[in-house]
C-alpha cells in the first residue's frame, strides 16, 4: 500500500508566485494612478495658467478701452503708464506677466505696433530706409506681392514664378495680412523676418538664448536679436482715439454746427475749414504751415486759427471715416532712435532735436503743434513729420505669460488688439 506524500513545496511556490503577480499588478496600478494624478495636476495647473494669461489680456484691453473713452489730454504716455501697472498680476493660484523685448531690454506692457513702419503704407519707398541691409531685388519682389497687377518689376517676380514652384501658390496681389506672410515672398528667408524670435512673441524665450542646443540658432548672450518683425508691421491703423473720447470727425462729411460746438470755431472758420478739407489731396498738416485766412482766399470775416484751435483740430478730426482709415503712421514717441536715424540718414541734428523734444515734454509729443517748438524747423520738415508720424497709437501686441504658482506650468497668449474704435477689436489671437 502506497502512502500519500503532501506537496507542501509546490503550494509555497504557487503562493509566492501569486504574491509576486499581485505585487506587480498593485505597483503597476499605483504607478499608473500616480501618473494620472500628476497629469491631472498638470492639466489643472495649465488651465489656471491659461486663465491667468487671459485675465492679463483682459486687464490690458480694459485699460485701453478706458483711455479711449476717457483719455488724459496732452499726455502721450498716460495709457502706457497704466498698461505697465496692470502688466503683472495674479488670478487665483496663478500669475500673469506681460512684457516685450526691445533692443535687448525687457519692457513691461504690450508692444506698440505703431513704433514700426507699416509695410502696407502708400509710401512704400520708406521700406528701403527701414531695412538698411535689404538684399538686392527684395524690395521689388515685396512690391510685386502687394500690387494688384501681374507685371513684374525690373527685379521682382509675379504670379508665374510662384505657380512654377514645386509647392505652388498664388501671390496675394493685395496688402499683407501679417508680417509672417513676408516669408512667402521670393528671396525672403524666415531668419530675415524672425531673427532669433522664432515664435514672434517679442519675448526672449529659453530656446532663443541657448546657442545651438535647440532651434532657432541663436547667440546665448541674453539679447533677443529680432528680425524685420521688430521694424515692420501690417496692423497699425490711422485715426482712432481723440482727446475728448468722442469719435473722430471726418471734415469731409460734417456739418458746420457740429464743428463750431466741438472745435470751438466761428461760423466763418467752420465754413472755411470744410471748404479746405473738400479739396483733393489736401493734408491737415497744411494748417501748420499756412493760415486759414490764406487758404480761404482772404474771405471776409475768416479769422486765423489760434494755437488752441489748431490743437483741437489735430486731436479731434481727420479726412476719412474710421472704417476707411489708411495704414497707421509711426508714433513719434515710441519709434526707435535707430529707425529715426535710418529715416533721416543725413539729418542727425534734426533727429537729436526730435529725441530731445519727446523726452523734454512732460507728456511726450501729444500734438503735431509741438513740432513748431523745434528751433529752426522749416515748413517742409513739419509736413514730412506729419506724413511719417502720429502722436498716439491704436494697435498693440499683448504677449501675456500665465504661470501656475505650484508647478510652474506656463501658458502664453499672444493677442493683437486695435483700440481705434470701441469696443476694442481683437485682430489676432493665438496660444502657445
Amino acid at each position: 500500500m502506497k502512502r500519500h506524500t503532501p506537496h507542501h513545496g509546490s503550494v509555497i511556490v504557487l503562493a509566492l508566485w501569486a504574491l509576486g503577480i499581485a505585487a506587480i499588478v498593485t505597483s503597476s496600478i499605483q504607478v499608473f494612478a500616480q501618473r494620472q494624478a500628476l497629469l491631472g495636476i498638470e492639466v489643472a495647473d495649465r488651465i489656471q495658467a491659461r486663465w491667468a494669461a487671459r485675465a492679463g489680456v483682459e486687464a490690458s484691453i480694459a485699460v485701453m478701452s478706458d483711455h479711449t473713452a476717457r483719455p488724459i489730454p496732452n499726455n502721450a504716455f498716460a495709457m502706457v503708464d497704466e498698461l505697465e501697472i496692470v502688466s503683472v498680476g495674479d488670478a487665483g493660484k496663478a500669475t500673469w506677466d506681460i512684457r516685450h523685448n526691445v533692443e535687448g531690454e525687457d519692457l513691461q506692457g504690450p508692444m506698440d505696433e505703431h513704433r514700426k513702419f507699416n509695410i502696407n503704407s502708400e509710401d512704400n519707398s520708406l521700406f528701403v530706409f527701414v531695412i538698411d541691409d535689404l538684399v538686392f531685388g527684395i524690395h521689388d519682389a515685396v512690391m510685386d506681392w502687394i500690387d494688384k497687377d501681374d507685371d513684374p518689376r525690373l527685379l521682382g517676380v509675379e504670379r508665374d514664378y510662384y505657380l512654377s514652384l514645386e509647392t505652388s501658390y498664388e501671390p496675394r496681389n493685395g496688402k499683407l495680412r501679417s508680417i509672417a506672410e513676408l516669408e512667402l515672398i521670393a528671396g525672403v528667408m524666415p531668419d530675415d523676418v524672425r531673427g532669433e524670435d522664432w515664435d514672434l512673441d517679442y519675448r526672449l524665450d529659453p530656446n532663443e538664448d541657448d546657442g545651438g542646443e535647440s532651434l532657432p540658432w541663436d547667440e546665448p548672450d541674453n539679447y533677443l536679436q529680432g528680425g524685420w518683425a521688430t521694424l515692420l508691421t501690417t496692423y497699425s491703423v490711422d485715426g482712432g482715439a481723440t482727446d475728448s473720447g468722442e469719435p473722430r470727425i471726418n471734415l469731409r462729411n460734417i456739418d458746420y454746427e457740429t464743428l463750431q460746438l466741438r472745435l470751438g470755431l466761428s461760423p466763418e472758420q467752420a465754413e472755411a475749414l470744410v471748404n479746405f478739407a473738400s479739396s483733393e489731396d489736401v493734408e491737415l498738416a497744411t494748417l501748420l504751415t499756412t493760415t486759414l485766412r490764406t487758404l480761404s482766399g482772404d474771405a471776409e470775416g475768416v479769422e486765423n486759427l489760434s494755437d488752441e484751435q489748431l490743437r483741437v483740430i489735430f486731436a479731434e478730426t481727420s479726412l476719412f471715416d474710421q472704417h476707411e482709415a489708411p495704414e497707421g503712421r509711426m508714433n513719434i514717441n515710441t519709434v526707435s532712435v535707430e529707425l529715426l536715424h535710418r529715416l533721416y540718414p543725413e539729418q542727425s541734428r534734426f533727429v537729436e532735436e526730435l529725441i530731445y523734444l519727446r523726452s523734454s515734454l512732460a507728456g511726450g509729443i501729444s500734438n503735431p503743434m509741438d513740432y513748431r517748438s523745434i528751433a529752426g524747423i522749416e515748413d517742409n520738415d513739419i509736413m514730412q513729420l506729419c506724413r511719417y508720424f502720429d502722436t498716439r497709437s491704436n494697435v498693440y501686441t499683448i504677449s501675456c505669460l500665465g504661470k501656475a504658482n505650484g508647478s510652474g506650468v506656463e501658458q502664453e497668449i499672444i493677442v493683437i488688439v486695435d483700440r481705434s474704435t470701441l469696443p476694442v477689436t481683437i485682430l489676432e489671437y493665438r496660444e502657445q
